[in-house]
């Protein structure tokens, strides 16, 4: 019974669409198929930058002539393996449990897989008082101990009206563009392949020390405590705010 009862509705409904079908003009069929219609577009400059849009008929034309096709885009499965926007470590060798070396195959440690983002130059000196890091495209303070230790609150001042003609900068930048790294900036530096200092081989900054360098980040447990960075090791700890470090200023970032 129900299905004797849907024939007449689907004739009913197609004797509708041909009924209507001489108001559509030149192109009314298509018209009607691509109304509101979903598409997968296609930027013409970057297309492998497809995304889903629904438009209506006045723009179907223009997007079909560029490469959209209709219907949704195909949902693309990522790679078994992806790059990591985490930064390797550096660390390139296996030690056992007493710390000797031992081959890396089969270890499981981090220098077997040497997992991370890299980039090769890993730094660019920019003549002019800075360096620019092409990992994470920060720029550093080529001069890495112009100022010497001071306590947490002079570091940040000292951080924020660093400005060209200072510190051997010509890069024309004002005060305001500098400022202290936070934490996790700090310790992108770190190469843990290496110590005193743990930074990438080849690097070309000056007057970098081994010692504990400050961090803008303050600790949640006691804001009264800062976090720090050690250069010798890559230790990351953190001290009282009145205590005298070293300190790198940092621009850029997102």
């Amino acid at each position: 019974m129900r299905r004797e009862r849907m024939v007449p509705f689907i004739f009913l409904i197609v004797g509708l669409v041909v009924a209507a079908a001489p108001s559509w003009g030149a192109g009314g069929f298509r018209d009607l198929i691509v109304a509101g219609t979903t598409l997968c577009h296609r930027p013409p400059g970057d297309p492998t930058n497809a995304k889903t849009i629904v438009v209506g008929n006045a723009a179907v034309a223009a997007h079909l002539a560029h490469g959209d096709s209709l219907g949704a885009c195909a949902q693309a499965c990522p790679p078994p393996e992806t790059s990591s926007a985490v930064h390797a470590t550096g660390q390139n060798g296996c030690w056992d449990a007493a710390g000797a070396p031992v081959s890396c195959a089969g270890t499981g440690q981090d220098g077997e897989y040497q997992n991370g983002a890299t980039a090769s130059p890993r730094f660019t000196d920019n003549s002019d008082g800075t360096v620019t890091d092409n990992l994470t495209q920060l720029t550093w303070l080529k001069d890495a101990d112009c100022f010497g230790a001071q306590n947490w609150t002079a570091a940040l001042a000292a951080s924020n009206t660093l400005a060209t003609g200072a510190c051997g900068l010509t890069d024309a930048s004002a005060a305001g563009a500098w400022r202290l790294p936070n934490v996790n900036e700090l310790q992108s530096l770190i190469n843990f392949s290496t110590f005193d200092p743990a930074l990438p081989a080849g690097g070309p900054f000056i007057g970098v020390q081994s010692v504990n360098y400050w961090s803008s980040t303050s600790t949640a447990i006691d804001p009264a405590f800062a976090w720090y960075v050690s250069l010798s090791d890559g230790t990351v700890s953190n001290t009282v705010k009145p205590n005298p470090l070293r300190f790198w200023p940092v621009r850029g970032g997102n």
